[in-house]
């Protein structure tokens, strides 16, 4: 697999890449298994980004790493070495409600949530009423704790085909995943929470400060708060997060 020296070879380039970012080798693999491409799955690397051919585009194959740190980093050592054109973030997640997110189900980000930006509150997730520090400003506008996103026209600017039939609502991105029934509630109750992941907040924050289109789908594979493995959707998550993202691409 290419380490970073490998990645210092394959940065020459003038077309601007397009970056399809997963958090571990095992979710990017799966994401490119029906794709056409360069280098093949086996090249991903463990962390960091290659660049290859991908569906006939330029494009920077990025594993994060798991959580937000990670993840910013990743991001940040991608835009300082390149001018990209757009993120797809793909990977697994967790889901709040079985009959909006199935196990086995595709789903789309509409907005992405930091629910521990702020001010801890009794409940142990954060406020940000009269908190003045915001995590990204421009102009008049300011980001907290939530970025709205437009996955249609992200998927028109890219060129992508989005599925015609595909769960839709806000995701949010958590450094610990949430392992009770109470916060899981709680974070339905707060955020209107559809989706839990990792790292979707730290690339989706990445992508707005350089003003490139964001594009995040996730496959569930788990019901947020059941801790019993035994019950989760691996495989039925990683088949359907296969042919998803080949679906971007027809």
């Amino acid at each position: 697999m290419p380490g970073r020296g490998a990645q210092e070879l394959m940065a020459v380039g003038h077309a601007r890449p397009l970056v399809m970012a997963a958090a571990t080798t095992l979710e990017m693999r799966a994401a490119l298994k029906n794709l056409e491409m360069r280098e093949a799955p086996a090249d991903v690397p463990q962390r960091g980004a290659v660049r290859t051919l991908l569906a006939g585009r330029e494009a920077l194959l990025l594993v994060t790493g798991v959580g937000p740190v990670n993840a910013a980093l990743e991001m940040g050592r991608v835009m300082g070495r390149f001018d990209i054109s757009g993120v797809i973030h793909v990977g697994l997640a967790g889901g709040f409600d079985a009959r909006l997110a199935p196990l086995g189900s595709a789903v789309l980000a509409l907005a992405e949530t930091y629910p521990e930006y702020g001010v801890a509150q009794d409940d142990g997730l954060a406020g940000t009423a009269g908190f003045p520090f915001a995590q990204w400003e421009r102009g008049e506008r300011k980001i907290f704790q939530r970025i709205e996103l437009q996955p249609d026209a992200a998927a028109k600017a890219l060129e992508l085909a989005l599925p015609p039939e595909i769960g839709r609502g806000t995701f949010v991105t958590v450094p610990g995943v949430t392992g009770t029934a109470q916060r899981a509630r709680e974070l339905v109750s707060r955020h209107g929470a559809l989706a839990e992941n990792m790292e979707g907040f730290a690339v989706a924050l990445a992508a707005l400060s350089v003003d490139v289109p964001y594009l995040e789908l996730r496959t569930i594979s788990n019901e947020v708060g059941e801790r019993d493995r035994d019950k989760w959707a691996f495989k039925e998550a990683f088949d359907r997060l296969s042919s998803v993202t080949a679906g971007l691409f027809a």
